[in-house]
C-alpha cells in the first residue's frame, strides 16, 4: 500500500455515502481523485475562465476523467463580479466564487463531505504568506486536515493528502498514469504566493535551512495548538455567567473574546478593531456610515444601526479593511484601497497617498476653528480658513467641506484642495492609499 494510500484510509470520509471531491485539473487534485476512487464520489470542477483555452482545457481533462471513471460530475464556471473584484480583490474574489459554487454542488448532490488536495508544500507556503500579512496564531496555524466548510456548520472539509511533500505526489501520479495539466500562471510572478513558492523558500532552503520545511511544519502545529486553546477558553468565557472580568484577563484570551463576538456578529475581525475594542471600553468604533461597535467594561460588544444614516458633526472613523472601503459622510462618496503598487495615474477624483503614513485608520470630518493644514508644495502649515479664502471657497461651503485625517490626526486630504503633505508619494513609499471621491448633493 502506498503512503497516499495509507493517508486516505486515514482520513474520516465515508465510504457508504457521497463525498463531493474538488478537481482543478492540477497534479494535486488528480492524484487525490484517483486515490478515493473506491469512495462512493461526486466530481466538482469550476472553472475561473481566467486562462482562456487553458482553463477550458482543464475541465475538459477533468470532464473525460471523471467519464471514464464512470462518476458523476458537477461544472462550474465564474460569470466574474467585478463589484466583488474591486472589493476583494482577483483572487479573494475567485476564492469566494469557488467556495460558493462547492457547498452549493455538495447540498445539491447530497455530500456531507468535501475533498481538497492540499499538501504540505501548501501549508508552508501559507505559513509565510500569512505572515506577511501580519496573522496571528490560528491564521499561522495553517490548514486544518479537518474542518468545517466556511460558512456551511452543515458540510465538512477533508484534506487527505496534507501531511505529504509535493515530491511524494509528483511520483505517485508518474507510476499511476494519471493525466494532469499545468498552471502556467503558478509561475506568474505578480501573484505574492507564487513569489513565494519559487523565490523565497527555494533561498531559505538553499542558504538558510534544508529541513526548513519540516521545521516550519513543527512551529505551525504548535502555533495552531496554542491558538485554538485560547480559542477554546475564549468561547468558555463568553458562556460562563461567573466569569473573570475581563479587564483582568490574559490580552490573548482579550483578542479571543473579541474575535468570538465580531465573527457572530458578521464583522470582519481585523487586527487593528480587535486591539482598539480591548483597550477602549464605552467608545464608539464606526464601521460604516450605518453601524457602530462599542464594547462595555464587562467585555460585551454592541452593535448599533443608524436608522437614517445620518453622520455625526464631530466626525467619522473608520479602519481601513482590505479590498475596497466605501464612505459617505457630508457632500462626499469615498472609495479608497491600499495596494503594493500605484496602479492607475491620478485623475479628477482621484489621488494616491502613503499609506504607511496615513496609518491603519481614517478620521472623516469638517472644518474646525484652529485647524492647520500643509498641502502639497506649500512650504509650511497654514490655517485651513485661510487656505479655503486663498480658493474662493464661499463661506457657505467652508464647514461642508470633507476632511480627512490620519490615524496620528493630522490633516492629510481637503475637499477641493490639493493634498497634504504629510502622506504624499515619496520615493521610498512602499504602499499606497487609492482615493476615489466624488461630491454628492443632498436629496
Amino acid at each position: 500500500m502506498s503512503v497516499i494510500e495509507e493517508m486516505i484510509e486515514a482520513c474520516p470520509l465515508p465510504l457508504d455515502a457521497p463525498v463531493l471531491v474538488a478537481v482543478s485539473g492540477g497534479v494535486d487534485s488528480m492524484v487525490l481523485l484517483h486515490a478515493l476512487r473506491k469512495h462512493k464520489i461526486v466530481v466538482a470542477h469550476f472553472n475561473h475562465q481566467l486562462r482562456d483555452e487553458a482553463s477550458d482545457a482543464d475541465q475538459k481533462l477533468v470532464e473525460e476523467t471523471a467519464r471514464e471513471m464512470g462518476v458523476p460530475i458537477v461544472v462550474g464556471q465564474w460569470k466574474h463580479d467585478e463589484e466583488a473584484i474591486r472589493r476583494h480583490g482577483l483572487e479573494m474574489a475567485a476564492r469566494k466564487a469557488r467556495l460558493s459554487f462547492l457547498a452549493e454542488a455538495a447540498k445539491k448532490h447530497q455530500c456531507r463531505w468535501v475533498a481538497m488536495a492540499h499538501h504540505a508544500d501548501d501549508q508552508v507556503e501559507t505559513f509565510f504568506w500569512r505572515l506577511l500579512r501580519g496573522a496571528g496564531g490560528t491564521g499561522l496555524g495553517g490548514i486544518a486536515a479537518v474542518a468545517s466548510f466556511p460558512g456551511h456548520p452543515d458540510l465538512q472539509i477533508a484534506r487527505p493528502l496534507l501531511g505529504l511533500r509535493k515530491a511524494k505526489i509528483l511520483p505517485y501520479a508518474k507510476a499511476e498514469k494519471i493525466s494532469f495539466r499545468e498552471d502556467e500562471s503558478n509561475a506568474d510572478s505578480a501573484h505574492l504566493r507564487n513569489r513565494i513558492r519559487n523565490r523565497l523558500l527555494p533561498l531559505l532552503r538553499d542558504e538558510f535551512h534544508p529541513e526548513m520545511d519540516s521545521a516550519v511544519l513543527q512551529s505551525m502545529d504548535l502555533v495552531g495548538t496554542d491558538a485554538d486553546c485560547v480559542k477554546i477558553l475564549g468561547a468558555e468565557w463568553l458562556a460562563s455567567d461567573e466569569a473573570e472580568p475581563f479587564d483582568l484577563l490574559h490580552p490573548a484570551l482579550q483578542r479571543q473574546v473579541i474575535w468570538h463576538q465580531l465573527i457572530a456578529l458578521g464583522v470582519e475581525p481585523g487586527h487593528q478593531l480587535i486591539e482598539r475594542l480591548r483597550l477602549r471600553s464605552e467608545r464608539p468604533h464606526s464601521l460604516n456610515p450605518d453601524e457602530t461597535l462599542v464594547r462595555d467594561s464587562a467585555g460585551r460588544l454592541h452593535l448599533d444601526k443608524s436608522a437614517d444614516g445620518e453622520h455625526s458633526p464631530e466626525g467619522r472613523e473608520w479602519e481601513l479593511q482590505s479590498g475596497w472601503n466605501e464612505w459617505a459622510f457630508g457632500g462626499a462618496a469615498l472609495r479608497c484601497r491600499t495596494s503594493s503598487d500605484q496602479r492607475n495615474e491620478a485623475a479628477p477624483g482621484v489621488e494616491f497617498f502613503d499609506a504607511d503614513r496615513v496609518g491603519p485608520r481614517v478620521v472623516l470630518r469638517h472644518w474646525r476653528a484652529g485647524d492647520r493644514f500643509q498641502p502639497i508644495g506649500l512650504g509650511r502649515a497654514a490655517k485651513l480658513q485661510d487656505l479655503f479664502t486663498n480658493a474662493k471657497v464661499p463661506a457657505s461651503e467652508k464647514r461642508e467641506r470633507v476632511i480627512a485625517c490620519a490615524a496620528s490626526g493630522e490633516i492629510f486630504w481637503v475637499q477641493g484642495l490639493r493634498i497634504g503633505e504629510m502622506a504624499k508619494i515619496r520615493p521610498e513609499t512602499s504602499r499606497f492609499l487609492e482615493w476615489h471621491w466624488m461630491p454628492v448633493k443632498p436629496a
